[in-house]
């Protein structure tokens, strides 16, 4: 690896670790909001008899004791409220039910939903507002907080992309270097393995390849004349044959490169 290259690439690691510790933080954020706002409706939401209750952080569902199923759903939902997102409503979603009357059974079951619903019901009626109020302050709270470690992240990511494409330069002025060497690139897969192929043109692809070099670039470097060197036959009757290929387009010569980069020796 170049010196320059070895320098480019300790700088994309360092502005990366930066990039990650402030994703970290903002997860961390994301994520005590959400302890919060599961903490809220712990607060105004009790357990009715008979049942169970899953509090998630912007959701909370109600089960019978002996089900996985749920009978009642409450979303917290957020919508457009002029220019912003807040939380506007809690939606109130039961399950399907059918109760056949005359099953002594059925009919506890149905008088205790019932009952059920109108708990939540009436929970929600008293203490909606309230429930609406302290998410959106929570909300505020950590967007703000967010909001903050975005505007430092911003220029990193910038950093990060021009620190990309400057390494993705230079690698890509090492690997014609390399390509237009005396030797070239060699392939060497693993014991087993076949030898990868090379699409040189739209209509024309060659197998089982060796090695290939430069022989001359184009003027735009968009192009390449190269020598690629082919496997012919198996075992005794095993040899190498070269061919040339006028004006091979880079872009061809980076993908196959690319894709074999982990099977070249010398590359």
């Amino acid at each position: 690896m170049s010196k320059r290259l070895e320098i480019l690439n300790l700088k994309y690691d360092q502005l990366k670790a930066e990039d990650n510790s402030l994703e970290l933080r903002v997860n961390k954020l994301y994520t005590r909001q959400k302890n919060e706002q599961t903490l809220i409706l712990k607060k105004y939401i009790d357990t009715f008899d008979g049942f169970k209750v899953n509090f998630g952080d912007s959701q909370v569902s109600v089960y019978k004791k002996d089900s996985n199923y749920s009978e009642l759903d409450m979303y917290v939902s957020e919508s457009w409220v002029g220019d912003e997102r807040a939380f506007s409503k809690i939606d109130f979603s039961t399950s399907s039910f059918r109760t056949g009357f005359g099953n002594e059974n059925d009919m506890r079951f149905a008088e205790e939903r019932f009952k059920m619903l109108s708990f939540y019901s009436q929970t929600l009626a008293d203490f909606a507002d309230d429930i609406l109020a302290e998410f959106n302050t929570v909300n505020s709270k950590y967007s703000d907080l967010i909001d903050k470690l975005w505007e430092l992240k911003r220029p990193l990511r910038r950093k990060l992309g021009e620190v990309s494409d400057m390494i993705s330069k230079v690698e890509d002025e090492n690997m014609m270097e390399k390509l237009m060497s005396k030797d070239g690139l060699t392939i060497e897969p693993e014991e087993g393995e076949y030898l990868p192929r090379f699409q040189v043109k739209f209509d024309w692809e060659l197998s089982s390849v060796k090695s290939i070099r430069g022989l001359k670039k184009s003027a735009s470097g968009k192009s390449v004349d190269l020598e690629v060197a082919v496997r012919r036959g198996w075992g005794e009757d095993k040899k190498l044959e070269v061919i040339e290929v006028d004006r091979v387009r880079f872009d061809n010569v980076k993908s196959f490169i690319n894709r074999n980069k982990n099977l070249i020796v010398n590359g």
